[in-house]
């Protein structure tokens, strides 16, 4: 795997759909179990950027 190309591609995704299909494509030969916790820490981390962008808005 080229983690440079990966990193690109990470920096370059602008909706959490395209980071979800990108997980799925790296860790396509992994299990189930697997992919649902990435699945699951990508859209954590998205909720968690949009609550801290409200609380800062609101600071």
């Amino acid at each position: 795997m080229n983690l440079e190309k990966l990193s690109e591609k990470i920096d370059t995704s602008d909706v959490v759909e395209e980071l979800l299909l990108l997980a799925e494509k790296v860790f396509d030969k992994s299990s189930n179990d697997a992919k649902n916790v990435i699945e699951m820490l990508i859209t954590k981390a998205y909720f968690m950027g949009k609550q801290n962008a409200v609380k800062t808005f609101e600071d």
